[in-house]
């Protein structure tokens, strides 16, 4: 369906009952509870980043909001989530309307029950050889786990938190919109209750919204929350790639809000088909923070950089962080190209004797490659810069020209260039019409010239006219 067609459809389709912006979308159902889940992705930083491990890890896995108070237990009201628990047990930040409470290890651990049939999921697993992944990373973190190597709390705490946010809940945005369009292709767009004039389909793509933007960051998208909404402006500061340079909110988010909005528009029209183009924008929207966090902690970590942070000692912080956001984006890499997976893993794996021994230099050629492949250019992904301007050699890369001229390319599907058919059509038919009329206007006034030439054969003023 062209953008054209569908925006004439929606200007005569009465609109559902819509609830406030998050971010600047307008959901159709409410999520603001969904939406809170990035207060456990809050709760779980500041406790890391503080060293407290432990507590990180039990928000990690039952839910933040603090624990059920003595009042809290006596309550009778089933759906309260500290009904028949105790005060040893999480209130839960992000609460269902059964009582039961979100959490993070719960989106962690999900996939075998809820993604099997979905893409990334599925490319996940297979490369990390793991259905629970993301969880395994987490916990390896929480536990100091990792085979024959003892990490710093600091180095911990940024696996566990970068993890937990960056590889698990990234993955479950992507999930609720899948299973928005899965819903969609099922006819599950709209049902009969009173209270909910969306079904299943509109409700799961305003999940993918709500998990992605979080609770924290208003209407407008200007607050400071914890998911990854904040990431894309966060990096966009870090890599002039904001509205205003380094400033504004991230072209991530502006695009991602574009193609989330679009989507629920089509999902409410039945267009189940087409709104995979929109799906596989946020897709790879969402891969440009972590490509460009990949970027910066490479650079930060190089011992051999003058201006990274190795130079002076230890940089655990520094190469913990570039591992967990390599770690959140590898599998697509490797998707791309196997080499250059294998190249960053070497080089960023904390399981490494030392980190980027291949040097920040050849690690960024390396990434750039698969740009085309990822479905974001280098525009997209920026140089990363501070006050003073941009650190030598990390400037923006240059797009190869693709066979049709243009530069960057697409993912595994290709993002949508595809020029609105109406208009083309419209001006193929006045076109076709003028060409029309204007032959036959020279036919026929070629043949009343030729009888005004017939008709002067003879006549006194052609011979006047030839002498």
């Amino acid at each position: 369906m062209s953008r054209t067609i569908l925006a004439l459809a929606l200007m005569s389709t009465p609109a559902a009952a819509s609830y406030d912006r998050m971010a600047g979308y307008e959901p159709e159902t409410d999520v603001v509870p969904h939406s809170m889940i990035d207060l456990d992705l809050s709760e779980i930083s500041s406790a890391a980043g503080a060293g407290d491990l432990d507590e990180a890890y039990r928000v990690y896995q039952f839910g933040g909001g603090g624990l059920c108070s003595a009042t809290d237990i006596q309550t009778t009201d089933e759906s309260n989530s500290c009904f028949g628990h105790t005060r040893t047990d999480s209130k839960g930040n992000s609460v269902k309307g059964s009582g039961s409470i979100r959490t993070v290890k719960g989106f962690a651990t999900s996939g075998e029950a809820k993604m099997s049939a979905e893409k990334w999921w599925v490319i996940y697993k297979n490369y990390w050889n793991d259905p629970n992944y993301s969880d395994t990373f987490v916990k390896e973190a929480a536990e100091n786990s990792i085979a024959g190597l003892d990490m710093s709390d600091t180095m911990r705490g940024e696996l566990f938190k970068k993890g937990a946010a960056y590889q698990s809940v990234w993955m479950y945005v992507l999930h609720e919109y899948e299973d928005a369009i899965q819903d969609c292709l099922a006819g599950n767009i709209f049902d009969n209750d009173a209270s909910n004039a969306a079904g299943d389909s509109p409700h799961a793509w305003d999940e993918g919204w709500a998990f992605y933007a979080g609770s924290q960051e208003g209407v407008d998208g200007t607050g400071s929350g914890s998911s990854l909404y904040h990431l894309g402006d966060k990096r966009s500061a870090d890599f002039g790639t904001g509205m205003y340079g380094v400033s504004g909110t991230s072209h991530v988010n502006v695009h991602a809000l574009e193609a989330a909005e679009l989507g629920r528009d089509k999902i409410l029209l039945g267009d189940c088909y087409s709104v995979k183009q929109e799906y596989d924008i946020i897709v790879d929207q969402m891969t440009v923070p972590l490509i460009q966090a990949t970027l910066k902690y490479a650079y930060k970590s190089d011992p051999a950089n003058a201006q990274g942070s190795c130079m002076t000692g230890m940089c655990d912080k520094e190469w913990a962080e570039g591992w967990a956001f390599a770690a959140a984006v590898l599998p697509r890499l490797h998707y791309c190209d196997t080499k250059v997976a294998d190249f960053v893993r070497d080089n960023l794996d904390v399981r490494s004797s030392t980190p980027v021994s291949g040097g920040w230099q050849l690690l960024k050629t390396h990434v750039e490659s698969t740009y085309a492949c990822l479905g974001i250019t280098c525009a997209d992904v920026g140089a990363y810069q501070n006050s003073a301007g941009v650190y030598a050699g990390m400037d923006a890369c240059v797009d190869a020209p693709s066979a049709s001229g243009g530069g960057g390319g697409s993912s595994s599907t290709k993002k949508s260039t595809k020029i609105d058919e109406v208009p083309i059509i419209i001006i193929a038919i006045v076109a076709a019409v003028f060409l029309l009329a204007t032959g036959l206007f020279f036919m026929k006034w070629r043949a009343t010239e030729a009888k005004l030439e017939k008709a002067m054969v003879g006549s006194p003023l052609r011979k006047d006219l030839e002498m």
